[in-house]
């Protein structure tokens, strides 16, 4: 079987679980136990959504998803939310550098925390031409400050100390 091109004509999408989805396809057809993800999760969040199977193997395509019927765009909204699910740092606390790794901590819309930054070349992004900050931790979880120019005085000053 080919790739299958969804939108609101040739299928409709369930949410089974906390990131899966079945498609029913216009003839009828069933396929279970599929994973939405983005080609483009930062830059380009509507259009190029691939569902994947149990094998992470390319199962059907969704160029925009916006042209999918609405149960289906609230579907994939919220599995994307589960998903793609990225602290928001409000402030930033403390920061403290120790061989040449980053200790930071950050109040988060989920609350304080703290973690390392193996390499702040690399792991502290500022998407240009906008105010987001992209940063990823020595874990690989991702954190975002959305807008730089709203945070406090102390905090900019930790943040432009290594951007």
């Amino acid at each position: 079987m080919g790739r299958i091109y969804v939108d609101k004509y040739t299928g409709r999408l369930e949410r089974t679980d906390v990131y899966q989805v079945k498609l029913t396809l216009k003839d009828g057809s069933v396929i279970e136990h599929l994973e939405p993800r983005r080609l483009f999760p930062f830059s380009n969040t509507t259009m190029f959504i691939t569902l994947l199977d149990e094998n992470e193997r390319e199962v059907a395509f969704i160029r925009d998803y916006t042209e999918l019927d609405p149960a289906s765009v609230k579907v994939l909204e919220e599995c994307f939310a589960e998903y793609y699910m990225i602290p928001r740092i409000k402030a930033l606390t403390k920061s403290e550098e120790k061989f040449g790794s980053l200790k930071w901590t950050v109040d988060t819309d989920r609350g304080q925390i703290t973690f390392r930054i193996r390499n702040r070349h690399s792991d502290i992004k500022l998407v240009r031409g906008t105010g987001r900050v992209l940063v990823r931790d020595s874990n690989d979880n991702r954190y975002e400050i959305p807008d730089y120019t709203v945070l406090d005085a102390h905090s900019k000053h930790l943040l432009f100390s290594y951007l």
